[in-house]
């Protein structure tokens, strides 16, 4: 016969079978794209600070042996002296080369930024009250609400990174570490995590030279004209290559590598569960499918029926799929991610590609128990004779 079966007439009666297949598939499409979504929230938090605010400032930290001071034979108190000079004379000369705005001499504290996995430092530079509008004009950073520091101890802060550490203003920044001096008195709009402040009157805050620039991508490079060559343990500089190196090695490589753990094994306990759950299935059907064939219907007849059920199924489960996961991106967002000061990605074209190839292999590995149930199709004859034999 060259009649089609119906495959709708099958699922509109057995809604509640077709509802579990689908089910299923929907929630791995979700639980795989959902996975890869909060982890964006860490990738996309730490590229601001490792790939934009490095662009525009820079932080570098030369030992006191890479300037030729003699670190064994010298007092603490005269070898800080000496330091602070070579480092003060070290910013001005770069003040002279192409691309710098401003260089200075400065201490920072470090804010830190915590998303769903991992967390991550940046420097908040400390400089004078009247160099503060100077760095937050380069930055592009606008006041909101509060004022500008004014006195020893305060600083600044983005919005987002208040969020993130449950900050206030007129909050006391990292109590424990230094001891209350440094209190947040204004809140900024900027696109990055960043913050600055005023020295506070101790001095266990950490110095560096700090650099405005213009897009600078290596520092170093200008550190080389002026005799200084940048010693690995020794001397420390965060700029847009060392930013660039760090956030595609140790972000991007292992966070891809932790979701293709998580993407295979939803794959293995998916085909797993499937493939037992669907045998199940189709072995309830055989009486149905040996009448067909006894009246007339081919064995591939029968089989483009039953994969006419699985298209409708695994495209009725991606569809659904999509909704939940608008749905559930718009929740998370709003009541974890945006409250949080994180920052995410909500198209992930690689995570897409890999749930319709997963589609595609479960689409193949049911093949198996569908060619095995069409090879133990009979005719009713057949089904009688093997019976009373």
């Amino acid at each position: 016969m060259t009649q089609k079966l119906s495959a709708v007439r099958y699922i509109k009666n057995n809604k509640r079978r077709c509802a579990v297949l689908i089910v299923s598939l929907g929630l791995c499409f979700v639980m795989t794209y959902l996975t890869q979504f909060l982890l964006s929230t860490t990738e996309e938090s730490f590229r601001p600070i490792l790939l934009e605010n490095t662009k525009k400032l820079q932080f570098i930290q030369i030992a006191g042996s890479s300037y030729g001071l003699d670190v064994d034979n010298t007092n603490q108190e005269e070898f800080n002296r000496l330091w602070n000079e070579k480092n003060h004379e070290l910013a001005k000369k770069l003040e002279t080369h192409r691309g710098i705005k401003k260089a200075y001499n400065a201490q920072i504290l470090w804010a830190v930024i915590a998303p769903a996995v991992g967390n991550m430092t940046y420097e908040i530079p400390l400089v004078e009250k009247e160099e503060i509008p100077v760095i937050l004009e380069h930055f592009g950073a606008v006041l909101s609400e509060g004022r500008l520091p004014e006195n020893p101890g305060e600083i600044v802060l983005d919005g987002a990174t208040m969020k993130n550490q449950g900050f206030t203003l007129n909050h006391y920044f990292d109590e424990t570490n230094y001891g209350k001096n440094f209190k947040i008195v204004g809140i900024i709009d900027c696109s990055s995590y960043f913050g600055c402040g005023i020295p506070s009157d101790n001095n266990r805050q950490s110095s560096r030279i700090i650099v405005l620039s213009e897009d600078i991508q290596d520092i170093s490079s200008h550190l080389k004209q002026e005799g200084i060559e940048v010693r690995e343990n020794y001397d420390s500089i965060v700029d847009y290559s060392w930013g660039e190196e760090f956030f595609y090695n140790e972000i991007t490589a292992v966070l891809g590598t932790s979701s293709s753990y998580i993407y295979v094994g939803i794959i293995i306990l998916l085909s797993v569960s499937l493939l037992i759950v669907y045998t199940m299935y189709l072995r309830d059907r055989r009486n149905e499918w040996c009448l067909y064939y006894s009246i007339g219907y081919s064995k591939t007849t029968i089989y483009f029926s039953i994969i006419r059920e699985l298209l409708f199924n695994f495209t009725a489960a991606l569809l659904i799929g999509i909704v939940l996961i608008v749905a559930a991106q718009w929740i998370l967002y709003a009541v974890m991610i945006e409250p949080q000061g994180l920052k995410c990605k909500y198209i992930h074209w690689k995570t897409i590609g890999q749930i319709l190839c997963t589609y595609m292999l479960i689409f193949g590995i049911l093949q198996i128990p569908v060619q095995y149930a069409l090879f133990k199709i009979r005719t009713i004859d057949a089904m009688e004779d093997e019976l009373y034999s």
